[in-house]
């Protein structure tokens, strides 16, 4: 198998002459040799910022229709992975490209950089409208509304059921004025209940990090030694063994890098991830008066996937993604409005 198992596709919808969208494929992990370099920095974030983005370079164009095709590029679908065992080939970015930028590396290379930015120009939207006495959840379906987004709403899949049961339950006594943009207002929304929001490329979440079923969605442990087998190590039949590195504590929880895994995504209900058959390096410094200490970890070491980052480069040995978990204390601590959680939890 080509490239280790390493798999992608790059596809862009592009502006065309007579104004109609056209869809072609950049390049691809099929075994072709003059195919192109492509690198990707990609980000999914559990809160309103960073925006989620996708840097996607693509290397040398000698064909000045491919160029022209990447400078008026309008969307981008990348797709990656490993094509070994279960296939793991599949969407890590779907999204409008913001801009087309045209620049020269070490003198001889071209680059175009597709930097691809999920929503910046809708959530920057004014809105202008009155509303009579409502509810929160009201005022949030009516501001995505105006601007043609989904509807925020659990049978959308857009806002949990505890946000808008919150939500509903918190009623203007008296109509308002609405002036102002549409990502400010459903943050301010999503602050007053002690909730995220966040947005893709197609749609806008409200919605806890923590959830009642803690159930891991996905298990990873470190490589498996040669001469053992899984079984010999007690590890679950669905672990994933690809660890890079040693994770690490932070504040809210832990980071830690596995093998690229598109599985590993930012969504609603949040995913649920275990480590296991792995040490955490403890956070080493002394919080000052002001501070506080990192939130205890689980003794099981489960964590929702708060901010996912997908890299890699299709010449390079990058191919890796980079999970920030938060801690079901820190979660739960975010739920119930605490946001400085102390060493005990509290």
């Amino acid at each position: 198998m080509p490239l280790w198992g390493q798999a992608w596709e790059l596809t862009v919808t592009y502006a065309t002459e007579s104004g109609d969208p056209d869809v072609q494929t950049i390049g691809s992990s099929d075994w072709e040799p003059e195919s192109l370099r492509i690198t990707f920095d990609v980000l999914q974030a559990m809160n309103t910022d960073p925006f989620w983005y996708a840097d996607i370079s693509i290397y040398n164009m000698n064909d000045q229709a491919v160029q022209n095709t990447l400078l008026n590029a309008t969307w981008a679908t990348l797709k990656a992975g490993f094509q070994v065992g279960s296939n793991l080939y599949t969407t890590i970015w779907d999204g409008p490209v913001f801009q087309s930028l045209f620049t020269r590396e070490n003198v001889v290379d071209q680059k175009v950089t597709l930097h691809c930015v999920a929503n910046p120009l809708i959530m920057s939207s004014i809105v202008n409208f009155n509303i009579g006495p409502a509810s929160q959840a009201q005022l949030a379906a009516r501001l995505a509304s105006e601007v043609s987004l989904p509807p925020l709403t659990p049978g959308q899949g857009t806002m949990s059921q505890l946000a808008y049961d919150r939500m509903s339950a918190k009623q203007y006594p008296r109509g308002r004025t609405v002036y102002g943009k549409v990502g400010r207002y459903i943050a301010q929304l999503a602050d007053d209940n002690f909730m995220q929001s966040w947005r893709d490329g197609q749609q806008v979440y409200v919605s806890e990090v923590s959830k009642s079923d803690t159930t891991p969605d996905l298990i990873y442990s470190p490589p498996i030694p040669p001469g053992y087998t899984a079984q010999q190590l007690g590890l679950p039949n669905n672990t994933t063994t690809s660890i890079i590195g040693t994770p690490r504590q932070i504040q809210q929880g832990v980071i830690f890098t596995v093998l690229l895994d598109p599985r590993l995504v930012v969504k609603l209900p949040p995913l649920v991830v275990q480590l296991t058959r792995t040490q955490v390096a403890l956070l080493q410094r002394t919080p000052s008066i002001n501070d506080s200490l990192p939130t205890v970890l689980d003794a099981n070491l489960k964590f929702f996937v708060a901010q996912v980052r997908h890299t890699g480069d299709t010449r390079g040995n990058d191919w890796q993604t980079e999970i920030t978990g938060y801690s079901t204390t820190y979660a739960d601590n975010l739920l119930n409005g605490i946001f400085a959680p102390n060493s005990l939890g509290g």
